[in-house]
C-alpha cells in the first residue's frame, strides 16, 4: 500500500495518475514486467501504459566497469517497473539544474536501465517505435526526465528512453585493449538491440524504429549512423541540435587517461595498471577527480572524455567513413534551433558575467580556447581566430560590449552546431542517404519571458515541445506548474506530429505546414520550422561557407606556407 502511494505521488508531480486497473503484465526475453498507466492532461480516456526502470544490462561495476556492456541475467517472476531507475553517475546535481522537479534524483552505477511507453501492449498493432537517446554532453542528463505520454497519446507510437554510461565512466579511454573507450556508446547499441528483439510485446514493430536525441544525443544517433555496430538496429534518425561534428573524435584519448590518472592518484604509465587503479576507486572519488580534471587541465567548451576511434564501435572517423560510404543510408532528419548558443550552454558553462556585455579581449580569449576542437589550423591559430573574429564584427557598433557578446553567442552557435549539421546532411546525401533539414524558430513561452530579448530558439528549445511538456502539469522547483499557453500546446502538436509521421513514413510533413522537400545539395531546401512553418533554401549560406569552406582554406594555406 505504501509503495502505490508513493508511485502515485511521484507521477502526480508530473501531472499523470496511475489506472484503477494497472496495465497488463508484459513478458520479455530477460523476464515479465509490470508497470502503471498515466495519463496526459488533455486526454484523460487515453491510458499510456508505462514502463520504467526496466534492466537491459548487467550492472556495469567492479571488473565491468570500464568494459563493454553484457546483457542483464534473466529474472524470475514479475518484476516491478513503476518506478524509474537511478541516473547514471555525473558531475552535477540534475535538480540544480533542471527548472523542474525530478521524478527521482538518486544516481548508481547500476543505472542501465529503460523505459517504454505505449499506448497499447497488442503485440499485432505493430506501431512505429521511437528511441530517445538523452543529451547532456556525454556527461549528464538521464533518459527519464519528463514522461513522453503525450507524444505516445496523441501520436499511437511506442516511446522508449533510456540511461547510458558517461563522463569518465562512461567514455574514457587508453587507446588499447585496456579501455577502448565508447562505452556510453555501447550502452546504447546493447539498448536498441534490446529494443529490437523485444518491443513487439509492447505493441511496437521492430522494423520500424527510429532513434532521436537532441543535443549529445543528437551527436549518439549521428555515431550509430556511422558505426557497424548498429547497422541494421534501426530504420531512420534524428539528431536535434548535434551531429559528430558537434562533439568531434578524441585524437589523443591516452594523453587524457594519464592526466586522469594523476589526478586519482594512479600510475599512467602501463594502461593496464592504470585502468586496474581506476576500477578500485569509489565511484565518488571518480567524479571528484573528473572535476578536477576539467578545472586544471581541459580549456573552457572542451569535454576530456570524448568519442574515439575504438576499431570496434567507431572503425574510423565519421568524415572518412561517410566519405567511403560506409554509413547506414537511413533516413535521416536533422536540424538546429535559430539561436543554439544564445543562452543556456554559456550561462552553464560558467561564463564571467555573461548577459551583461563582452570585451574584445575576452571573447577572443574564448574562441581560442574553444576552437580547437573544430578547426585543423596547426599552428595557425591566431591568425584563423582573427578571420573569425573579422567575419562576425558587428560593424555598425564594433566596440560595444552587447553586440560583441551577441556576434559570440552567434560564431559559437554556428562552429558547434549550424556549420557542422549542414556538413553532415551534405555528407549523408553524398553517401546515399535521405535528409530531411530544418531550423526550429519556436520559443516556449515561459522560456521567452525568463530570458533577455536578444536571445532567440536557444539550446533545447525543441525538446519540451517535442516531449509534448504543455500537455503534461509540470512542476517547477518553486512549486509553481510550468504556464504553457495555447500557441505552446499549437506548436507541440505540430513538432510532435512532425517526429512521429516521419517516423511512420519517413516524410516529417504535418497536416498544416507545407510539403517538406528533400535535402540536396543541389538544393538544400530547409523547413523553417514555427506556428506557421515556411520552405527556405540554404541555412545560414553565408555563415556556413565560412565555416565549412573558408576558414579549412584558410588552414590549408597556412599549413602549405608554414612548410
Amino acid at each position: 500500500m505504501v509503495r502505490s502511494v508513493v508511485n502515485l505521488v511521484w507521477l502526480s508531480i508530473l501531472g499523470v495518475v496511475t489506472s484503477q486497473d494497472g496495465p497488463p503484465t508484459v513478458s520479455t526475453a530477460s523476464g515479465k514486467v509490470r508497470g502503471t498507466a498515466q495519463y496526459t492532461n488533455d486526454l484523460p480516456d487515453k491510458p499510456v501504459y508505462t514502463f520504467l526502470g526496466i534492466p537491459y544490462a548487467a550492472p556495469p561495476v567492479g571488473d565491468l566497469r570500464f568494459r563493454a556492456p553484457v546483457p542483464v541475467i534473466p529474472w524470475e517472476g514479475v518484476r516491478g517497473a513503476s518506478k524509474p531507475g537511478p541516473f547514471c553517475p555525473q558531475p552535477m546535481d540534475l535538480q540544480h539544474v533542471m527548472p523542474f522537479r525530478l521524478a527521482q534524483t538518486t544516481t548508481s552505477e547500476d543505472c542501465l536501465t529503460l523505459n517504454i511507453e505505449t499506448p497499447t501492449t497488442n503485440a499485432d498493432d505493430g506501431l512505429p517505435v521511437l528511441v530517445w537517446i538523452h543529451g547532456g554532453s556525454l556527461e549528464s542528463g538521464g533518459g527519464y526526465l519528463l514522461p513522453f505520454a503525450p507524444l505516445a497519446a496523441h501520436q499511437d507510437v511506442v516511446v522508449v528512453s533510456f540511461n547510458y554510461r558517461l563522463g569518465l565512466l562512461g567514455f574514457l579511454s587508453t587507446g588499447d585493449e585496456n579501455a577502448p573507450g565508447n562505452f556510453g556508446f555501447l550502452d546504447q547499441v546493447l539498448a536498441i538491440r534490446w529494443v529490437k528483439e523485444n518491443i513487439r510485446n509492447f505493441g511496437g514493430d521492430p522494423d520500424r524504429i527510429t532513434i532521436f536525441g537532441e543535443s549529445a544525443g543528437g551527436y549518439s544517433v549521428s555515431y550509430h549512423v556511422v558505426s557497424p555496430l548498429s547497422r541494421g538496429l534501426f530504420r531512420r534518425a534524428i539528431s536535434q541540435s548535434g551531429v559528430f561534428g558537434t562533439n568531434p573524435v578524441q585524437l589523443n584519448p591516452l594523453q587524457i587517461a594519464r592526466m586522469q590518472a594523476e589526478e586519482l592518484g594512479c600510475d599512467g604509465e602501463d594502461t593496464a595498471a592504470l585502468v586496474d587503479c581506476l576500477r578500485e576507486r569509489p565511484v565518488e572519488q571518480l567524479l571528484a577527480g573528473y572535476n578536477l580534471l576539467q578545472i586544471m587541465h581541459v580549456g573552457y567548451n572542451l569535454k576530456p572524455f570524448r568519442p574515439v576511434v575504438d576499431g570496434y564501435f567507431l572503425t574510423s572517423t565519421p568524415e572518412y567513413l561517410i566519405r567511403k560510404r560506409q554509413a547506414s543510408p537511413v533516413d535521416y532528419l536533422m536540424g538546429v534551433n535559430d539561436h543554439e548558443y544564445g543562452f543556456m550552454i554559456p550561462r552553464s558553462s560558467h561564463l564571467p558575467n555573461f548577459g551583461k556585455g563582452m570585451t574584445h579581449e575576452l571573447c577572443s580569449a574564448l574562441l581560442r580556447m574553444g576552437i580547437e576542437d573544430y578547426v585543423d589550423y596547426k599552428g595557425s591559430g591566431q591568425a584563423i581566430a582573427t578571420a573569425i573574429l573579422e567575419n562576425y564584427r558587428d560593424h555598425a557598433n564594433p566596440d560595444d560590449i552587447m553586440a560583441i557578446q551577441y556576434q559570440y553567442t552567434r560564431l559559437m552557435g554556428d562552429m558547434m552546431f549550424v556549420a557542422p549539421t549542414v556538413r553532415a546532411a551534405d555528407g549523408h546525401t553524398g553517401a546515399g542517404g535521405k535528409v530531411h533539414l530544418y531550423e526550429n524558430h519556436y520559443v516556449p513561452s515561459f522560456l521567452r519571458a525568463a530570458r533577455p530579448d536578444w536571445v532567440g530558439c536557444d539550446h533545447t528549445d525543441d525538446w519540451w515541445m517535442v516531449v509534448g511538456a504543455p500537455f503534461m502539469d509540470i512542476q517547477l522547483t518553486s512549486g509553481d506548474n510550468i504556464p504553457f499557453t495555447s500557441a505552446d500546446k499549437q506548436m507541440s502538436l505540430k513538432m510532435m506530429e512532425l517526429w512521429a509521421n516521419f517516423a511512420r513514413t519517413g516524410n516529417p510533413t504535418d497536416q498544416t505546414s507545407p510539403e517538406w522537400p528533400v535535402y540536396t545539395t543541389d538544393h538544400p531546401a530547409y523547413m523553417k520550422l514555427d506556428l506557421t512553418s515556411s520552405v527556405e533554401v540554404g541555412l545560414e549560406s553565408d555563415r556556413v561557407t565560412f565555416w565549412n569552406k573558408v576558414i579549412p582554406e584558410l588552414a590549408r594555406l597556412a599549413d602549405r606556407d608554414e612548410l
